[in-house]
């Protein structure tokens, strides 16, 4: 994947442009994005300026300018509410997602006029089941530390489920952990809240074994690849 994938479930709303870059690409140069650090902190974009002088994973579009996260095998996460017209993007990490950040960009979205049955959302590419291993000792934690009590919404499996659509060897095994599928917990917290099954859309385009070979910061902790950051971002028009 070298161009820009767009999500079907945002193109379909045309009063917003939005794109998931490929690795190394930059966004457009007006995007404004903050200095990211797996919290679950969520804020204004006319408060995040100079760009990424504030230390926040969620960005909430309050004019035309694009707002945009950078990633690797994290979500990114780009949000619409056709009530108000509202855009936002989110970085979902693990930690971040464990912690709220997606939980608060809607609750915050909703503050601003939105209702869970008028957002859009869409999960773009980021690592997923096929090759996200975690030690048993990190869900074990993440099921005793659970201020927003995810645990029933957590899903993996023993052993990797197979990609037929990967176009490089998945990911092997190192930890005798667990395989996370992490777009399918920020679903199903998305359902939680109340938005719509069909307005909630997931990319399916695993960063390690479908993306571009520099788009993985697991892979090339793997194989010593080298990796470049992925820009994802929306704005209102």
């Amino acid at each position: 994947m070298s161009l820009p994938y767009h999500s079907p479930l945002l193109s379909r709303l045309d009063w917003l442009d939005h794109a998931f870059m490929p690795a190394g690409a930059r966004p457009p140069q007006e995007a404004i994005y903050n200095q990211q650090r797996h919290s679950a902190r969520v804020i204004l974009d006319v408060d995040a300026l100079p760009l990424k002088s504030q230390e926040a994973d969620g960005l909430i579009g309050s004019g035309q300018h694009p707002v945009a996260v950078y990633t690797a095998d994290c979500l990114p996460i780009l949000l619409a509410d056709s009530r108000q017209q509202q855009v936002a993007a989110v970085h979902g990490g693990l930690k971040g997602v464990l912690s709220g950040v997606l939980i608060n960009a809607i609750q915050r979205l909703c503050e601003r006029g939105a209702t869970p049955e008028s957002l859009f959302i869409a999960i773009g590419p980021a690592i997923g089941p096929c090759c996200y291993e975690l030690g048993r000792e990190v869900t074990d934690q993440a099921q005793r530390e659970d201020p927003y009590h995810l645990a029933g919404l957590m899903s993996w499996s023993a052993s990797p489920p197979p990609n037929p659509a990967a176009v490089r060897p998945q990911a092997q095994g190192t930890t005798a952990g667990v395989w996370f599928d992490l777009p399918l917990l920020a679903k199903r917290i998305a359902l939680r809240a109340g938005v719509p099954e069909a307005q909630i859309e997931l990319a399916r385009i695993c960063t390690y074994c479908m993306a571009e070979e520099v788009a993985s910061y697991r892979r090339n902790s793997h194989f010593q690849h080298g990796y470049q950051q992925r820009f994802s971002w929306i704005a209102k028009r």
